[in-house]
């Protein structure tokens, strides 16, 4: 059932459409015609007696410049596109209109007597001396087509066909609702109504209360369950622990132990070896050291006894010196003397 009317409905909404955009184009058509027969000022002989819209592949159905021949089937299209809405919503109507509006057959009845008036007024708008065969045949057009368009939609297809049709659907789904005027069957409907959906409300209020309780006592059970599990994997969990934190204890003290008597026996093989290789040191130091001594004292004796040479050198050299001044003095004396 959902399927089918989904289906109506696309069709529906596809139809609407196309009859939307035919009335749009019969109006864009008739505002084309209409601004022509003024430019012309009712010269039927300065314009075309028939005017295009925007919608080319449309043209065909702006026959009538009274947009009625579009504009019926467009507002039925609405109308059954608007109630299969309401019925795929779920929402109830009212089985004796069903898919239209109270009055709408009137109201299409009176659009193509509307259509009809409309065609015979424009005629006499023309300039009577201009007017041609194809102007009085648009008019009729106009005329006919809006009134055959609305005795076709409202006698052949919205009576006959298409309310029984829609009201059975409605019926079908559990959507209708019949409305006779008599106050006291609807408040006696309403009463029982009231009845049922207080029933039907105490009866899902005892299956929720039901259903909660059921739901609280398996989620208490679970709780326990899950926590009672937690716990053993808890304390599972913290002796395995509580045993590897022991056994990695166990195992750095024991290490611990053979690092310090590894360091131990090590720190005394170096201080060993330091001592030995400090003693080989001292030992190669005051060896060093006595030999430079030696070397030293050798050397301060060399130069000692070159100073010492040279100061008798010296001496000698001064001594040698002096008996020169004294010889030269006593020639000067003698040559003195001699002068004298």
């Amino acid at each position: 059932m959902k399927r089918n009317l989904g289906t109506l409905f696309g069709v529906a909404v596809v139809a609407s459409s196309v009859c939307v955009l035919a009335f749009v184009n019969n109006l864009a058509a008739i505002v084309n015609w209409w601004r022509a027969f003024l430019a012309a000022e009712g010269d039927s002989s300065r314009f075309a007696a028939k005017a295009s819209g925007f919608v080319s592949w449309l043209d065909w159905t702006a026959v009538d410049y009274s947009a009625v021949t579009t504009l019926i089937p467009a507002l039925g299209c609405v109308c059954l596109t608007v109630s299969l809405y309401r019925m795929l919503r779920g929402r109830r109507a009212q089985a004796d209109d069903f898919p239209f509006f109270r009055g709408s057959d009137q109201l299409n009845v009176a659009l193509g007597l509307f259509g009809t008036l409309w065609g015979i007024i424009v005629i006499g708008y023309f300039k009577l001396d201009t007017v041609s065969m194809a102007d009085l045949m648009q008019c009729l057009h106009t005329a006919l087509f809006s009134t055959l368009t609305a005795v076709v939609w409202v006698f052949m297809i919205d009576r006959p066909l298409v309310r029984p049709y829609f009201q059975r659907l409605l019926k079908e789904a559990e959507l209708a609702e019949t409305d006779t005027g008599d106050l006291s069957a609807a408040v006696e409907r309403l009463v029982v109504r009231l009845g049922e959906a207080s029933d039907a409300f105490d009866a899902r209020q005892k299956a929720a209360d039901a259903a909660f309780q059921k739901r609280q006592e398996e989620a208490d059970a679970a709780f326990r369950k899950r926590q009672e599990d937690f716990e053993k994997a808890f304390e599972a969990r913290f002796q395995a622990y509580e045993d590897a934190a022991q056994k990695r204890l166990a195992s750095y003290e024991s290490a611990q132990a053979a690092r310090q008597a590894d360091y131990a026996s090590s720190a005394e093989a170096r201080q060993k070896a330091a001592d030995a290789a400090f003693e080989k040191r001292m030992s190669a130091y005051e060896a060093a050291f006595e030999a430079r001594q030696k070397e030293y004292h050798e050397f301060f004796l060399r130069r000692i006894a070159e100073l010492e040479k040279r100061a008798d050198e010296e001496r000698s050299r001064a001594d040698a010196e002096q008996e020169r001044a004294d010889r030269v003095v006593k020639k000067l004396g003698a040559v003195a003397d001699a002068l004298r």
